[in-house]
């Protein structure tokens, strides 16, 4: 039963006062009620299951004060006094668009598409690398961590009341299967080493659904703490660890992962396999936020639509490229480019990791469905350079051919289409 009345008020440490407009939901710590102030509703989350420490508080308070490290994060806005000793925070309400990370976990929420798949996925990886940039860390990353827009990628990260600097930890411990191995055997409290860790996880239930650690050695241990202390933090093993196949999917428990561990790009097969093998106990083996941000561009390059569909391309093996498909490879990708397909600026300037913002745009000739044309969408004129031609320049909104040998100056990045 809720603890606050619709209609009541509460005062704001900062002087200004909020009026409890209904009750949204509940959690371990406490409660979320909707609340308006000046004429606007917020989110306001009271902590009436727990009794935070002083230093917690004094963490949220230095958290507000610091703001938010991006778009991305619900973050506290105001503290509310105590009263009896419990108090809470106010952040922007959660529009209604956004499912909970877990709802894609089960199947009540799915992705518009792959590409939506990898936006929501870089949006993540984009909001910790905002965070650990500033020194903090997030010491709690779960599936209950999250809200995603299917429609678009678009991400809220909820629940940040536990963030604080590197070093410094408020006795949170985190979610079991989500906690770092070391965090899981005490022998470290969290911090910007096992978020990265948590963040493997989870990416990887994103595209794969299942656990990384749960296979069929796994399953057959009762999940008691003792067992959950073993498997996860002082033995685990990775379900397609390429040195040890004793925990490997089993067939009619974890079917997504079975199907879709080679549907993916290598590149991305290739991250997660280190992420969960030398990453599992030596920190510096850890995949940091801007490897993924690199190892998810690369992937998603190879994504391509065809006849109306979505599929992956591997670009690697170029005898195996789809018909109506061609490759324009640069100093550092392979990339899959076939009608409707975009450029972002991290594919065109290697100084960039701008996964948003088109660059170019391929299109088919309306007189001639096998000819391509690459539209520059950018603001730089590119150089382009037709097998056996000289050079001509293609400023923004025109388009270059895609023909086979053609080499395209986009500014610090070259590429060639094949």
């Amino acid at each position: 039963m809720p603890t606050l009345q619709t209609g009541s008020y509460l005062s704001l440490v900062d002087g200004r006062r909020i009026r409890v407009a209904g009750f949204i939901d509940e959690g371990g710590q406490g409660e979320v009620y909707r609340v308006e102030m000046d004429g606007e509703e917020y989110a306001l989350k009271w902590y009436s299951k727990i009794m935070p420490s002083k230093e917690f508080y004094d963490n949220l308070l230095h958290n507000i004060r610091m703001g938010a490290p991006a778009d991305y994060f619900l973050w506290p806005l105001a503290l509310t006094e105590k009263s009896n000793g419990r108090f809470g925070y106010i952040m922007k309400l959660r529009p209604s668009c956004y499912r909970k990370y877990s709802d894609f976990l089960t199947g009540e929420a799915r992705f518009a598409s792959w590409d939506t798949l990898f936006v929501a996925a870089l949006n993540i990886t984009d909001g910790f690398m905002k965070l650990h940039s500033l020194g903090y860390s997030y010491q709690d990353l779960n599936e209950g961590s999250f809200f995603i827009d299917p429609q678009n990628g678009d991400l809220l990260i909820c629940d940040n009341d536990n963030v604080a600097p590197f070093g410094v930890n408020l006795g949170v411990k985190g979610m079991p299967k989500y906690m770092a191995p070391e965090v899981v055997t005490d022998r470290s409290r969290p911090n910007t080493h096992s978020d990265r860790f948590s963040l493997a996880v989870i990416l990887f239930r994103l595209f794969y659904i299942d656990h990384p650690l749960e296979g069929r050695y796994t399953v057959q241990f009762p999940l008691t703490d003792a067992n959950g202390a073993r498997l996860f933090g002082e033995e685990p093993l990775f379900v397609y660890d390429p040195d040890d196949k004793r925990n490997r999917p089993l067939p009619g428990a974890h079917e997504n992962v079975i199907r879709r561990w080679q549907m993916f790009p290598p590149d991305l097969t290739a991250a997660f396999t280190k992420a969960f093998t030398d990453g599992l106990k030596n920190i510096d083996g850890r995949i940091t936020e801007l490897q993924w941000l690199e190892v998810l561009i690369k992937a998603r390059g190879m994504l391509v639509r065809l006849d109306g569909r979505e599929q992956f391309v591997n670009c690697y093996q170029p005898e195996t490229i789809p018909d109506g498909c061609r490759l324009l490879r640069t100093g550092e990708q392979i990339i899959a480019l076939a009608p409707e397909t975009i450029l972002y600026t991290c594919q065109t300037n290697c100084t960039s990791t701008d996964y948003r913002t088109p660059s170019g745009c391929v299109r088919a000739s309306v007189s001639d469905p096998t000819v391509y044309g690459l539209g520059n969408l950018s603001d730089d004129t590119w150089v382009v350079t037709l097998p056996g031609k000289e050079p001509v320049r293609v400023p923004p909104k025109k388009f270059a051919p895609l023909l086979p040998g053609t080499v395209i100056a986009f500014g610090n990045v070259t590429g060639k289409i094949f």
